[in-house]
């Protein structure tokens, strides 16, 4: 049976009790939004001198005989949070010659008898003992080591959060008595904070079994940090378990949806620089809801845990729900293979590799996630076979030129198109699939690529990417979003080398200016210097931002004078590294029919590198 006690922080966490944060659970995810939110609540109830709820705490006993180990089943950010909090406030204590107090923290909040009070999980579990908390095991302060955070290496986005929480905590501990405190002496802050996080009230629930950890967390769950749509997900589906199952039975159905989270948390760490975790369920569900469709009153999507939850209402049986989660966690494992292909050593396909690259270089990737996910499931799986290497590749190469076309070229709206691309997801997932909706006609791989080929020809054919390239003002057209108009550049840079490994430059630097380097220069400049005619001038206000008219340079070519007449830069201009800017002072001079003619080169190269090969046929 569960029981639940309200105390203090202070009974909560002291004596001989150890806590342990699972595997199943998910790492540190606390961001610097949460921290100050907490920093922010303890410094006003130290100056009200009143009372903050901390909230509940959901334990789990330990299989161990002296019941003084905890597995932490709601709570750990909150815990993990202020164990650091204290650890960095005893270090300032004994600096500030508070020892007596200083050892108390250690000996009560940090460490007993040579083991630290709280171990994190999978790959936080060493970095917190030994960067984070820095390896203190007792009130002696034995084995710690002064540690410039700065100098710290991290190897994955949770040991980047416990680092910053620590830095963001140390750096508010020594600026001294915060503004909002009227303490007028910074000693009496630093005892006054540890005296109020001993005495934060919360709730404390402990379970003994899986089954009723799941109902307790559905049923109070209160964390300082929103959960996320998937969290939600994995707590009903736990809950809707313990009440279809007996209880033994129940904790070996818990136990598998626990290893599959555990799985999906690993994974979402992977990919944390791409879709949310919220969004890459909401993908799966795009697939996975027989209903969902593209009517206004069928696009679950954008509530999909409503509609997710009236499904798994209606269904009794255990083994669908374990189903749905396995299926999620393997989209959730292709995603972060696609987005760490070539990190992998056992995932080694140049074609693969070299696409994706490209696709991820030009981003605006949300419509397509979707798709990306159930082609690269099928193409990793024996039993499908029409999704063939080859196949896999002209799907990524079609995707990449609708990207290209549309978005960059075209400059359509981030939805466009999002209403015939999620669908041929759904059309390719049901293709490898036995039972298959009466409202669905699956589709093959050559079916999905001619579509999206038809679809690229819909917003941007080749007759309107020449019309839209060919504008007079295509540098402002372009905006804030130069790193597009970088990548056009840089494709017709690669084109100009005979062999592309000589190119100079990596397409990401370029794309992304990495370090400043890599401008785009009017060759005509924007605001012409003395030495134009006022016939020139004209010309030059007239055809100055055309694509022929531009061109990428480094700083090593700063001797090419940006407002100087195209003979004095010709003049001064030394060998460059960038192919473009070679074939331009090549000329003998600089004009109209010189823009014309290199612009229609440099769109012939963009209309070859991304084609529109859609015919009626």
């Amino acid at each position: 049976m569960a029981s639940s006690d309200s105390q203090t922080f202070s009974d909560f966490v002291t004596g001989d009790k150890q806590f342990e944060v699972p595997l199943y659970q998910r790492n540190y995810s606390w961001e610097k939004d949460h921290v100050e939110d907490l920093w922010d609540d303890l410094v006003e109830a130290v100056e009200m001198d009143r009372d903050h709820y901390i909230g509940t705490f959901l334990l789990m006993d330990d299989d161990r005989a002296d019941d003084s180990a905890h597995k932490i089943i709601d709570g750990q950010q909150r815990l993990t949070t202020l164990t650091i909090l204290l650890f960095e406030l005893q270090e300032r204590l004994d600096e500030l010659g508070k020892e007596t107090e200083a050892r108390k923290i250690r000996g009560e909040y940090i460490a007993r008898y040579g083991d630290q009070k709280l171990t994190l999980a999978g790959d936080d579990k060493t970095f917190f003992k030994r960067t984070i908390m820095e390896n203190v095991l007792d009130d002696n302060r034995k084995g710690q080591k002064p540690n410039a955070l700065s100098d710290v290496e991290t190897a994955s986005p949770s040991q980047g959060r416990l680092l910053k929480t620590k830095e963001l905590i140390r750096v508010w501990l020594r600026e001294g008595v915060p503004e909002s405190s009227s303490h007028e002496d910074y000693v009496d802050f630093c005892i006054d904070l540890y005296h109020k996080i001993q005495s934060l009230p919360l709730l404390e629930y402990t379970v003994s079994s899986r089954s009723e950890a799941a109902r307790i967390f559905q049923t109070v769950n209160d964390r300082g940090k929103s959960l996320t749509d998937l969290e939600i997900t994995k707590s009903y589906l736990m809950h809707r378990v313990s009440l279809l199952e007996n209880e033994d039975e129940a904790d070996s159905s818990i136990e598998s949806i626990q290893d599959s989270f555990n799985e999906i948390y690993d994974s979402i760490e992977n990919i944390s620089s791409g879709p949310s975790e919220d969004r890459v369920q909401r993908y799966h569900f795009i697939m996975w809801d027989d209903e969902w469709g593209t009517g206004w009153d069928q696009r679950h999507y954008q509530n999909h845990l409503e509609h997710l939850k009236e499904d798994f209402r209606a269904v009794g049986s255990v083994e669908e729900i374990l189903r749905y989660v396995q299926e999620l966690e393997r989209m959730f494992g292709k995603l972060d293979e696609l987005y760490n292909y070539t990190e992998r050593d056992d995932l080694d396909n140049k074609c693969i590799e070299t696409r994706l690259s490209n696709l991820f270089i030009a981003g605006r990737l949300a419509n397509f996630y979707p798709l990306l996910m159930v082609a690269y499931d099928q193409y990793t799986r024996e039993e499908v076979s029409e999704m063939t290497e080859d196949k896999f590749c002209e799907l990524l190469e079609k995707v990449e030129t609708f990207i290209v076309r549309t978005y960059i070229i075209e400059q359509k709206s981030a939805d466009t198109g999002r209403t015939r691309v999620y669908p041929l997801a759904r059309k390719l997932h049901y293709n490898a699939k036995e039972t298959v909706p009466n409202s669905i006609s699956p589709l093959h791989p050559d079916g999905v690529i001619e579509r999206l080929k038809k679809r690229i020809n819909d917003y941007c054919s080749d007759s309107r990417l020449e019309s839209t390239l060919g504008e007079s003002d295509v540098y402002r057209y372009y905006g804030s979003r130069k790193s597009e108009l970088r990548l056009l550049l840089y494709t017709y840079e690669s084109y100009l080398e005979d062999d592309e490994e000589d190119i100079q430059f990596y397409v990401e630097d370029v794309v992304n200016n990495r370090d400043d380097r890599f401008s785009i220069e009017h060759v005509w400049p924007q605001t012409p210097k003395e030495g134009f005619d006022e016939e020139t001038k004209e010309l030059v206000k007239q055809h100055t931002h055309r694509l022929g008219n531009l061109a990428l340079m480094t700083p090593e070519d700063n001797a090419v004078k940006g407002n100087d007449p195209f003979e004095d830069k010709k003049k001064d201009f030394t060998r460059s590294k960038i192919r473009m800017l070679e074939a331009i002072f090549a000329m003998d001079e600089w004009g109209v029919n010189q823009i014309e003619k290199r612009e229609q080169g440099m769109i012939r190269v963009i209309k070859e590198r991304w084609p529109d090969e859609y015919t009626d046929s």
